[in-house]
């Protein structure tokens, strides 16, 4: 079999019951031609593209309907014809397409292949930092700006300037060092000095040359 798809534009100006008895005079047609009608839809009042002139009316808009129907023999051409005649019928187009299961598979796979997809993990680094993407930029650390130190006051200031004094026991110990060295200095120099004074220098023997002249003499 056939299979086809109608879309018509009915006139704006007709009412509900003058739009169904339109529709049922154009399904009236294909089903007297042994077509088999299998899905109807009516989209309601809609804005056209473009104006279209019928008779001595200007419309901006049109009632949209479509029906798919299956037949043995092609009479587009016949239907064609016969939605051209009538006033209320302001546009038509008759189309081939597929049987209404194949049509329903591919509306399915459609909506599968724009689904999107989950969205992938991060990769991690083995520090277990998020690695940067391909192409991008590392990260660069923005400098961290020192802290400025505040002004001292008055009080603060005159603080700053007394010296400090360092009561614990360690600069007492400290300052006390250098006396102490003083002391054993003073006292180990004459403890030296007599030492030097009791030692003998040992005494060398003299030569005879070297004897006192009176006793050359004799």
């Amino acid at each position: 079999m056939r299979h086809y798809e109608l879309v018509v534009v009915l006139s704006p100006m007709l009412n509900q019951e003058q739009l169904t008895e339109t529709w049922s005079k154009i399904k009236g047609f294909i089903t007297t031609r042994n077509a088999e009608i299998s899905h109807e839809e009516q989209w309601g009042t809609r804005r056209l593209a473009y104006p279209i002139r019928k008779g001595q009316h200007r419309f901006l808009e049109g009632s949209y309907h479509l029906t798919r129907f299956a037949t043995e023999r092609a009479f587009n051409i016949e239907l064609e014809n016969f939605l051209k005649v009538d006033d209320e019928i302001l546009r038509s187009l008759v189309t081939t397409t597929l049987p209404e299961e194949e049509l329903a598979a591919q509306a399915a796979a459609a909506a599968r292949a724009i689904r999107t997809p989950p969205p992938r993990p991060a990769p991690v680094g083995p520090d277990g930092q998020p690695l940067p993407a391909e192409g991008a930029a590392p990260a660069v650390d923005s400098p961290t700006e020192s802290p400025v130190p505040e002004p001292l006051t008055a009080e603060e200031a005159s603080a700053a300037d007394e010296p400090v004094i360092d009561s614990s026991e360690e600069a007492l110990e400290a300052a006390a060092e250098p006396e102490l060295a003083a002391e054993e200095l003073e006292v180990s120099e004459p403890a030296a000095a007599g030492n030097g004074s009791s030692e003998e220098a040992p005494h060398e023997p003299v030569s005879a040359d070297e004897a006192s002249p009176e006793e050359s003499e004799e």
